[in-house]
């Protein structure tokens, strides 16, 4: 009966603080309420508590939906994910000198209403309820409190490919619901129909896969991406990046794979699409000199390597991808956070902008060469862990998809070498000394916590193999 709160609780308090717009701004309820979900999540799952609800919902063309949550495995680990992110976040910004209105805080809230819900919901129906869900306060976001004279036009452009992907979903499913009509929309009443209809029906399949990877993204889907990122406001930058991408593989594993289980050659091909993009982004990666871009680039190529690796039909790379989307997560959190502190205190938009960030101000050059190593999957960090088990997956299963993934793991690390050598070494160039005194206890000390959990889990990873084994 406590699952629910993951969903009514945070979009309770988003519309109470977007009924307060114009009130002093509550920085810290956002903080108090993702917090309150993370301790609920370690409540139920410590004490065994069932991590399942179901209540009738209507009926659609005869076909019954229902209210049905389900929290263990990859989606309890999304779930923790989500509101751990939003957690630190919500810290962060209250512990900065960040100015936002109540609206923005509670639009925040909202979408973590409905990413909790996707990463909960049982039913096709109330799945994608709960995928739309998500996009409204996020277009709001980014087209009131976006950044740069392209916010408009990169708010526009994220719309239009999202909504894209959803139409095609929603054919999908009005065509399960019209012509194969399960007894329910619950997974395994939809599964019961799908199935057997895979071999002659692919085309269903690619509705699904055709949305998925748009939200992921993956190439050659990904364009609405780089601008996105770069136009959000941080903490958007940090949803879309660290959770609205885990939004696309989890549905993938959770619905695609789920409903479409025999892999045909078709998708065995696209895997080599996916692949070559990895390739590519790491190459637009290393030939930029903007950070955000570098950012969102790295993220694209890491994005489909846990991609390829979900279709490998292998235990060892399935595990290794549920790990990294949670890894991930955490490490783009910390590099985000961290431009947004090198934005507001340096103004730095370009590795050339700064140098001797080292020097200048140590504390935060550690900090930023620790999720950097993690960006490239050096050993005692989380992101080894994921990686090392989708590579070994892969050398199993194709041998040319793991020969490309391991010039992606090369290039990951020249691409974010150069960008931390450029900026941390050299003699002090365009930092004020006396910049480091506007660094707030609160601000590191969100930072030194992920990075603290990203080598833990790289030393330690068992609690994350154990909330996936549930």
């Amino acid at each position: 009966m406590l699952l629910p709160l993951f969903i009514i609780f945070p979009f309770i308090v988003g519309v109470f603080m977007l009924l307060m717009n114009g009130q002093k701004p509550q920085k810290w309820l956002g903080a108090l309420v993702s917090g309150a979900l993370v301790a609920l999540f370690f409540y139920l799952s410590c004490n065994g508590k069932e991590m399942a609800y179901q209540a009738d919902w209507f009926s659609f063309n005869n076909v019954k939906t229902y209210i049905a949550l389900e929290g263990t495995g990859l989606g309890g680990l999304m779930l923790l994910l989500s509101n751990l992110v939003y957690a630190a976040l919500f810290i962060y910004i209250g512990s900065s000198d960040q100015k936002y209105s109540n609206s923005f805080y509670g639009l925040l809230l909202i979408a973590l209403a409905g990413l909790n819900g996707v990463f909960l919901a049982n039913d096709l129906i109330l799945f994608y309820f709960f995928w739309e869900i998500v996009l409204i306060p996020i277009y709001f976001l980014i087209g009131i409190w976006g950044i740069g004279a392209d916010k408009i036009k990169a708010n526009m452009t994220f719309f239009l490919y999202t909504v894209l992907g959803s139409m095609f979903m929603l054919a999908g499913i009005i065509y399960i619901g019209f012509n194969l009509k399960p007894v329910s929309f619950l997974i395994t009443d939809v599964q019961q129909v799908t199935t057997p209809y895979f071999s002659t029906n692919t085309f269903l399949a690619l509705l699904f896969l055709i949305a998925f990877v748009i939200k992921i993204p993956i190439f050659p889907f990904h364009t609405w991406q780089p601008t996105a990122y770069k136009t959000s406001p941080t903490p958007v930058t940090v949803v879309l990046s660290a959770l609205m991408a885990k939004m696309g593989l989890f549905a993938v594993v959770h619905w695609f794979l789920g409903l479409f289980p025999s892999i045909s050659e078709l998708f065995n091909y696209f895997l080599y699409v996916a692949i070559f993009g990895l390739v590519y982004a790491s190459l637009i990666a290393l030939s930029s000199k903007n950070i955000k871009k570098i950012i969102a680039y790295s993220s694209i190529a890491h994005l489909a390597l846990i991609f390829v690796a979900l279709f490998t039909q292998n235990e060892i790379g399935t595990q290794g991808a549920y790990f990294q989307m949670f890894s991930h997560g955490l490490v783009v959190l910390g590099l985000w956070l961290i431009v947004d502190v090198l934005e507001r205190q340096y103004n730095v938009k370009d590795i050339n902008s700064i140098k001797g960030l080292a020097t200048a101000n140590p504390t935060l050059a550690i900090l930023l060469m620790i999720f950097g190593l993690a960006n490239v999957a050096l050993p005692l960090t989380s992101s080894f862990i994921g990686e090392f088990m989708m590579l070994n997956a892969l050398f199993s299963y194709n041998k040319i998809l793991a020969v490309f993934a391991c010039l992606g793991v090369i290039l990951s690390a020249v691409y974010t070498l150069r960008l931390a050598g450029a900026i941390l070494f050299g003699e002090v160039k365009n930092i004020d000394l006396n910049d480091r005194t506007k660094d707030t206890s609160g601000v590191i000390l969100v930072l030194a916590v992920v990075a603290i959990i990203v080598i833990f889990l790289g030393v330690y990873p068992t609690p994350i193999f154990e909330i996936i084994a549930r």
